[in-house]
């Protein structure tokens, strides 16, 4: 950006010289505007990625409206494209929004925004496009996202442009059917055959052009998000570690699933007549610029209409009664509207919540079918869930008042605003100030500013469920650097890696989450090829003990040095059987492809589960399909196909028999005779095949200790 500031510096200083040297205003304006613009962007005020493309832009566009504006003042611009000269305001609206925007940037919500979208336009990710009929091409994914703004920013402006020249189009239209006569009738039907035609087809294929890049990259936006917020939710058991930390972002499947959607997009909840409800990131930003563009352009439309409409305060003649008029009465709307609704966004994010909670409870009542069925527990799952549907009942019912409110004061003031230039108007056109034309385009340029100024009027709803849904990834986003920073930090319990082939545990203190001390290993030391059996009290710290162990506990004090360079693999009382096909199931975590056919057939057989052997391709929902017998022996299986150098066992064998038990166990030896096993268990038959027992016992203050 420092090349940018230097290049509009210069230019601006070419301005303000011409300027001076010619005594133009207009110059010295776009020349002064330049040069505050060069300093913002060379200042180390903190922007945004985003906000740099769209900075780069208006630059570029500041710096080549203005050449041309010169070279025509200069009298250096060829006769023939005197036409195309661009109006002398565009450099320096263009010059003017970099200041804008470098205010906007400031603001705290805008700053959360930003957080969540910039990593997107800074991505290195590469990424394959093909767009026929050219041949395909790869550019990594920031740099996609940052062409793709540019031209719909600049698409955006060429609509406003049409806008414009539809305005104009207006006045001349109603000037040709005002008088019958044969000048007015050739340019009626130049106007209707030739005129129209170009502007209407250009709308239509800036709209389309349009679409098809804004629904692509909002497309390819949300599909990188969605992989960048998985990845970090899942990626060093994170989601386990926000989970035992208590994190208040909850439902992050929600969050991963529906939020970064409507971040982008907006939900569709619905809008205020006349207005949006999708609005998202790329409504909130790109149109909001069109519609600046816009106000820009009308408002300068409508002044050089009614500059001739004075109005009189004190005495004093003030020019352009049809502007303020336009102006004043969209600022009035828009304190109002934001009066009324200030509460909506609180509450539809409480929705999100509540909505989720009450999804998560069925899902609970659908995964613990059996068991609720076993109990007769209906009729209290049927009380639960209405208690927690009353929670999204009364919300939705304050979101509806408030609605209603917004919905009743936005259909009178929309009434309303098509009746005002008229009003304003009508007294200058009978006294023949102006002409029919002037009439329907000052009408016309009267409701873009005004619909302009409406723009957070007319999507007010839309706005409010935008701020809760960018309060909800900000705060997931703020319950990783959670983590991350206790990760990062000293305290709780290290994992490294020794030289030595035992796994030591010197100064081991094992806490809960709430500061509470659990379990006291220090000294605890485990010796390879010697299995060994844990056994104590439930709820003594056992399972906690593996959990910290694998790393996957921070709580507490001291050091658990594991064996450089050995594979460790604990197996919960309760094995994860994700849906899709057994093969899938049975290799988790690697993928089913990976492994070979005979090898999970012949783990299938091991573990006491031939008849699964040849249902390989088969997809269920295994974790309900299956008993807890069945789905031990799958865990067990999995064991055997990963040949680790420790296996811990949490009561991974508890829901079967002694008999099963025993059997299982009896392979484990036979099959990993180089595994080191360490079980939970509380069966005396457990004994004959570990070498070793440790005891967890309740110490003199309370406290569990291993001996």
């Amino acid at each position: 950006m420092r090349l940018f500031s230097i290049a509009l510096a210069v230019f601006g200083l070419v301005a303000l010289y011409t300027g001076v040297s010619r005594g133009d205003a207009m110059t010295l304006g776009f020349g002064g505007a330049s040069l505050l613009a060069a300093a913002l962007i060379f200042s180390p005020l903190q922007s945004s990625s985003f906000f740099d493309i769209l900075n780069g832009l208006f630059v570029v566009e500041t710096i080549t409206f203005g050449l041309i504006n010169l070279a025509d003042l200069g009298g250096f611009w060829p006769e023939v494209f005197a036409d195309y000269v661009p109006p002398r305001y565009l450099p320096l609206a263009t010059a003017l929004f970099i200041p804008v925007l470098y205010a906007i940037s400031q603001f705290p919500f805008v700053r959360r925004m930003m957080k969540i979208a910039d990593p997107f336009f800074d991505a290195s990710t590469p990424a394959a496009f093909h767009i026929r009929p050219f041949a395909p091409f790869t550019m990594t994914m920031g740099n996609y996202a940052r062409l793709c703004v540019v031209l719909l920013v600049i698409i955006n402006q060429g609509q406003v442009a049409i806008s414009v020249w539809n305005n104009f189009f207006s006045n001349q239209f109603g000037n040709a059917i005002q008088v019958p006569d044969e000048e007015h009738r050739v340019a009626f039907w130049h106007l209707l055959l030739t005129v129209f035609p170009l502007i209407a087809g250009s709308a239509i294929l800036s709209n389309l052009i349009e679409y098809a890049i804004a629904s692509n990259f909002t497309l390819q936006w949300r599909r990188w998000m969605t992989a960048s917020y998985t990845a970090r939710w899942l990626t060093n058991s994170m989601h386990y570690r926000m989970a035992l930390a208590g994190s208040t972002a909850d439902n992050p499947d929600q969050r991963i699933s529906q939020d970064v959607g409507a971040f982008i997009n907006g939900t569709g909840l619905g809008s205020l007549p006349g207005g949006t409800g999708s609005v998202g990131f790329y409504n909130y930003t790109l149109s909001a610029i069109q519609t600046a563009t816009n106000l820009v352009s009308f408002s300068i439309i409508l002044w050089t209409i009614s500059r001739t409409m004075n109005m009189t305060l004190g005495g004093v003649a003030v020019p352009g009664l049809l502007f303020w008029v336009a102006i004043a009465y969209a600022l009035l709307a828009t304190g109002l509207i934001h009066l009324i609704g200030r509460q909506l966004a609180g509450l539809l994010f409480r929705q999100q919540t509540v909505e989720a909670n009450f999804r998560f409870d069925l899902a609970r009542a659908r995964e613990f079918g059996e068991q609720i069925a076993l109990l007769r527990g209906e009729p209290q799952e049927i009380k639960r869930a209405g208690s927690v549907f009353q929670t999204v009942f009364m919300t939705l019912k304050r979101i509806i008042l408030i609605r209603l409110r917004l919905i009743a004061f936005n259909s009178l003031y929309g009434q309303i605003s098509g009746l005002i230039p008229y009003f304003v108007i009508a007294p200058f056109y009978y006294a023949k100030q102006v002409t029919f034309g002037v009439f329907n385009q000052a009408a016309d340029a009267f409701g873009s500013v005004n619909g302009a100024m409406n723009f957070f009027v007319n999507n007010y709803i839309g706005f409010a469920d935008f701020r809760s849904t960018v309060d909800r990834l900000t705060s997931f986003d703020e319950a990783f650097a959670r983590v991350d920073a206790d990760r990062a930090s000293d305290k709780g319990v290290h994992v490294t890696m020794g030289a030595d082939a035992t796994l030591s545990m010197p100064g081991l203190a094992l806490k809960l989450p709430n500061g509470q001390n659990l379990l006291g290993a220090d000294g605890l030391v485990l010796v390879p090829q010697e299995s060994t059996v844990v056994v104590g009290l439930s709820g003594s710290g056992k399972s906690t003990l593996f959990r910290a162990i694998a790393g996957l506990w921070p709580y507490g004090s001291g050091e658990i040095k594991q064996p450089d360079h050995a594979s460790l693999m604990l197996l919960p009382q309760r094995p994860y059987l994700p849906m899709g096909s057994l093969r899938d199931a049975v290799a988790y975590p690697r993928a089913g492809g990976d492994i070979d056919d005979a090898i999970l057939r012949d783990a299938l057989t091991t573990v006491g589960l031939p008849a699964f052997a040849s249902r390989l391709d088969e997809s269920d929902n295994w974790q309900m399909r299956l008993s807890g017998g069945e789905q031990q022996r799958i865990g067990v299986a999995r064991a055997l196909i990963a040949k680790p150098d420790w296996l811990f066992l949490d009561e991974s064998t508890a829901s079967l028999d002694e008999q099963s038990e025993a059997g299982l166990y009896g392979a484990l030896a036979k099959a990993l005779p180089g595994t080191t096993l360490v079980s939970i268990g509380h069966r005396s038959t457990l004994a004959a095949f570990h070498k070793r027992r440790i005891e967890v016992k309740k110490g003199a203050d309370g406290v569990a200790v291993v001996s």
